[in-house]
């Protein structure tokens, strides 16, 4: 598959076999992914491998939960639900939905590692450069996974508990966690849009500007 097909089949996949991960396909899409474009050379970033059992197992019921805490945060709860049904239900629909989380073979963590390369001044410029260069690391990871029939998902509920990841991992507090992912074989890769994602999704047209702003093509 070849990185143009690879972009447009890429998918958010949170439903996983147990099937391992290869060594040599693992090294390699590392290598792809901090093959990344990073301002001025800095490589403000590290990609941290979790394939333990217990700790991979321990890392998922921290997403698991904080999926629970994102999805009661984001839908209004039913008529008469108290706020502790209502966060039951949050739980209950992660668990639902990223259950199969348990079972991933690997996770791998896209870190911010400061090398303090700017001005004291402008370290706040420095922290949105740095993430940004996680983010293209992880982008090219996502892309090589699936040109090779592996699945990721972009995933940020870590964010609802990261004292209990850095815990879990032993990172020092000056190491940030923008994004993580599960890497494994997917049960199926979805096939488009579920209905309620369907209604959300802007025309790519609507999005682009010519010349100046206001002037979309759609």
């Amino acid at each position: 598959m070849d990185a143009l097909e690879a972009i447009r089949l890429r998918r958010s996949v949170r439903s996983y076999s147990d099937q391992p991960v290869g060594d040599a396909d693992l090294d390699e899409l590392l290598r792809l992914a901090l093959m990344a474009p990073t301002g001025g050379m800095a490589q403000a970033w590290s990609l941290l491998v979790i394939r333990e059992p217990k700790r991979r197992a321990a890392l998922a019921e921290i997403v698991i939960a904080g999926g629970g805490a994102y999805f009661a945060s984001v839908r209004p709860a039913q008529p008469g639900h108290t706020p502790e049904q209502h966060a039951q239900w949050g739980l209950d629909y992660a668990n639902e939905v990223l259950g199969s989380y348990r079972h991933v073979p690997l996770w791998i963590l896209g870190l911010v590692v400061p090398r303090d390369v700017f001005p004291p001044e402008d370290r706040d410029k420095e922290a949105l450069a740095d993430e940004i260069s996680v983010a293209f690391a992880m982008e090219n990871l996502f892309v090589a996974a699936r040109a090779k029939g592996l699945g990721t998902v972009p995933t940020v509920f870590h964010w609802y508990n990261e004292p209990a990841l850095r815990s879990l991992v032993g990172l020092p507090d000056e190491i940030r966690i923008p994004v993580i992912t599960p890497l494994g074989y997917p049960t199926a890769f979805p096939v488009g849009l579920p209905p309620r994602l369907k209604e959300l999704r802007r025309p790519w047209r609507t999005l682009v500007h010519d010349e100046m702003w206001g002037t979309t093509r759609g």
